[in-house]
């Protein structure tokens, strides 16, 4: 055997041997590639299962955020004097046009769609539409839930489109108590396209759907009025009885599920670009039935798993030709541990600057949620602390009265004292113990000065319960006191008063005598022989009664009787204007009501109706 063949002959074995090795390898490369791929895929199907659900209670509170600023609105305007004249005087034209006029305003000013007004048989009476060729006014919604809901005396919400104007809209609806029923129904419509058009700019897949799983919000405006599956005769000829969308053909969406994994569905659903993979994850809003679900693609985490995979079999095929570049020669074998090092490296980094940039975005979410309910908690709380900073207001009003109330027995009590010390040095001890005498009784009477303070800056705890009507005036005329008796004001309570207790909240009914007591006084400014009259009448049914604050003053302007309950609205240079707006809805709250005019000899005239005690 010569030299040559034995060359060839040893030539071809490691050759040989490459060859083998290298398919062997092949074939584990992609046995691994698809063991790594599949676990790749699992952790990031994980890890967008946890951004989908903190992404989708964002949009969850997002939503209830935008319903909870429409929601009050109605129940401050059934208080409003112009909605229950224009019930109790259905001809008189002039108060529906301002009516009218006023929802107009408010409109514009909230943001809302319409906000109209609907009597006890569902008429539309007034409208902030009114000057539209589709208005409201003179249709009858009496077949719409948030009307019925309302009429039983309790807050609506309905989502429909309109039958007249055929825009989509959310209703709030609150019922116009008279007497304790209801007369009438106030409503807002609120838009839903401002919340879309804000979800359509982060790119984000969101849609919500009815307790029927109907499509009414999307972020895909191809996907609104689809359905999550085929519905069954019953629930069609429902939808079309109640008239939520007219002429809308429902279509079930090009949605099919895959597989389920841990509370969510994997899907894939035909959009404009074409078939799409997503994550499924849905969550309920109870107050309004909703469920709002969040579409997060997994093309992403596919493509990662196929990098993966490919990094895995090119690790393989590196390792491979290592090998093989090792047999046929030991001197570049360091240049193969130099690169093989080298990509570890690059994976290892690729892989932490992932994990570093999903921690930074999971702790960004977590940070918005939590400013969010911080936020609502801010707005509970001064919600709370409004009735409370009126009454704190009405205090400092009467804090120069109130120090000059106690700087006269202190400035008594200090005679009294420095007369005492040299009365006892002379041996006067009669006189002194009648010294003291009076500082005791000066004393007694700062003490229920500051009792009656204490009584009034103290927190309701807003629990209706049996109030004495005599013992609440006292504490208001207690306040009131120093200016009364500085302005030289003659006050004249009804003695029948003594005798009635009510179903009411003794703070709150406090602060609401003291803003009606303090207001006739304001009123009586420069008057040459001013009187307050505090009155009592019952009612026919004796379960109610009124209490009359009457002065003789120069009355209330007949353009302002419209507007005096209104918030922020005042005729003096100081104040807020929110005494008589707050005490409005405290007497609403406690199941009364308070309405003004002036008397026919002259004078204005403040009414507070309330529910007599059961125990009377």
């Amino acid at each position: 055997m010569s030299i040559a063949d034995r060359d060839s002959r040893g030539a071809s074995r490691p050759a040989g041997l490459g060859a083998g090795l290298l398919g062997l390898f092949l074939l584990l490369a992609l046995a691994t590639a698809w063991a790594v791929s599949g676990v790749v895929f699992e952790r990031g199907l994980a890890a967008r299962q946890q951004t989908a659900h903190q992404r989708l209670a964002l949009y969850a509170a997002s939503l209830s955020g935008e319903l909870a600023r429409y929601e009050s609105i109605p129940a401050l305007l059934a208080t409003n004097q112009r909605v229950l004249k224009v019930l109790r005087q259905p001809r008189n034209y002039s108060a529906i046009q301002a009516l009218n006029e006023y929802f107009e305003q408010a409109a514009a000013r909230t943001g809302a769609l319409d906000i109209y007004l609907m009597n006890a048989e569902g008429l539309t009476v007034a409208a902030s539409n009114w000057q539209s060729d589709h208005t409201f006014i003179g249709r009858n919604f009496a077949f719409r839930p948030y009307f019925r809901t309302a009429m039983q005396g309790r807050a609506g919400r309905y989502f429909a489109l309109g039958t007249t104007s055929g825009v989509r809209g959310y209703y709030f609806s609150y019922p116009v108590m008279e007497l304790g029923h209801p007369a009438g129904v106030v409503v807002l419509k609120m838009a839903v396209e401002r919340i879309e058009s804000a979800w359509r700019k982060s790119r984000d897949r969101v849609l919500v759907v009815d307790p029927d799983d109907i499509v009414f919000i999307a972020s895909e405006p191809g996907w609104l009025y689809h359905s999550l599956g085929p519905l069954t005769p019953a629930v069609r000829a429902r939808l079309v009885a109640s008239a939520r969308y007219p002429g809308v053909d429902f279509r079930p969406l090009p949605l099919r599920r895959l597989a389920s994994e841990d509370g969510f569905e994997r899907v894939r659903m035909q959009t404009r670009e074409g078939p799409r993979e997503y994550l499924l994850d849905g969550l309920e809003m109870p107050s309004s039935g909703w469920r709002v679900l969040f579409l997060q693609p997994t093309r992403e985490v596919r493509r990662e798993a196929l990098v993966a995979g490919g990094m895995v079999v090119a690790a393989f095929l590196l390792l491979s030709l290592v090998v093989v570049l090792w047999l046929q020669g030991r001197a570049r074998r360091a240049e193969r541990i130099r690169c093989d090092r080298e990509a570890r490296e690059a994976l290892e980094k690729a892989h932490a600057e992932l994990e570093q940039r999903v921690a930074l975005r999971t702790a960004d979410l977590q940070r918005e949620v939590e400013d969010r309910r911080r936020a609502e908690e801010a707005l509970r709380t001064a919600q709370d602390e409004l009735v409370q900073a009126a009454k704190l207001a009405v205090l400092g009003q009467l804090s120069a009265s109130i120090n000059h109330e106690l700087n006269q027995p202190l400035s008594a009590i200090r005679s009294y004292a420095d007369n005492a010390r040299l009365l006892l040095e002379r041996g006067a001890h009669a006189q002194v113990a009648a010294n003291l005498v009076e500082i005791r009784e000066l004393v007694d009477r700062m003490a229920r000065i500051s009792s009656q303070l204490k009584l009034f800056a103290r927190r309701s705890d807003e629990r209706l319960s049996r109030v004495g009507l005599q013992q609440a005036l006292e504490v208001s005329l207690g306040l009131l006191q120093a200016d009364i008796r500085g302005a030289g004001v003659r006050v004249e309570t009804d003695p029948a008063i003594a005798d009635v207790w009510v179903q009411a909240d003794a703070t709150r009914l406090e602060q609401v005598l003291v803003n009606l007591i303090g207001n006739a006084l304001h009123a009586l400014e420069n008057e040459p022989a001013p009187c307050i009259r505090i009155e009592l009448q019952r009612h026919a049914d004796r379960r109610r009664v009124d209490l009359r604050v009457v002065d003789n003053g120069p009355g209330i302007p007949e353009a302002y009787l419209e507007q005096i309950f209104d918030p922020f609205f005042t005729t003096r240079k100081s104040g807020l204007g929110l005494g008589l707006a707050i005490s409005q809805q405290i007497a609403d709250n406690m199941g009364g009501r308070i309405t003004a005019a002036n008397a026919p000899q002259g004078g204005a005239v403040f009414v507070l109706t309330l529910e007599l005690s059961g125990s009377e």
